[in-house]
């Protein structure tokens, strides 16, 4: 009970330097963009606290279209996140009252999702099977994808994380290496 308080606390008073950001033209721009985010990120909290570096990456493709999504081009939103305070930087979908955050840095966007991770009730499994693996040095990455069914409306969501990865890891090798062997 003691290292999750200490763990939250620590999130909780972490500093990310909002500031960093990236520019892209192609997908394997954005690819290393979202890469070094979430790798920055991670760094700033405790080593169960962290998203894997893959999975971060899969859901901004698939939630953003690679980047080209409005909400990320003119928001810098990657992972669909909603805003619910209208006084708050956002952005409206189209034909709906839902509103999206507006990122200043496209970091901001990625440095959300790990927070929301870390923090939104929808992902406590999540949560404890992270902390179950993080513990034991197992990755079991299917069973951590399938806790994250919760992210998306899509019956398909954790299908299409798990194809993206196996994508990732085949074009992108030497930058994801780490997932076979660490958990972060």
């Amino acid at each position: 009970m003691i290292k999750t308080i200490c763990a939250t606390l620590v999130l909780l008073c972490s500093s990310f330097n909002y500031e960093w950001d990236f520019n892209y033209t192609n997908k394997d721009e954005f690819v290393l963009g979202i890469t070094e985010c979430t790798i920055e990120f991670n760094s700033k909290i405790p080593p169960q606290s962290r998203t894997i570096v893959v999975v971060s990456v899969a859901q901004a493709i698939l939630e953003s279209n690679w980047g080209k999504s409005r909400f990320a081009l003119e928001g810098n939103n990657f992972y669909g996140l909603i805003e619910t305070d209208k006084s708050k930087p956002h952005i409206k979908a189209l034909g709906s009252n839902i509103m999206l955050k507006k990122y200043e840095r496209k970091c901001g966007s990625v440095a959300d999702y790990i927070t929301l991770l870390n923090r939104g009730t929808e992902f406590k499994e999540y949560r404890e099977l992270r902390i179950k693996q993080t513990a034991l040095q197992e990755l079991d990455l299917d069973e951590l994808i399938d806790s994250l069914h919760t992210f998306a409306i899509d019956k398909n969501y954790t299908k299409k994380i798990k194809t993206m990865v196996g994508h990732l890891l085949k074009q992108y090798p030497d930058i994801f290496k780490i997932v076979k062997s660490e958990s972060a």
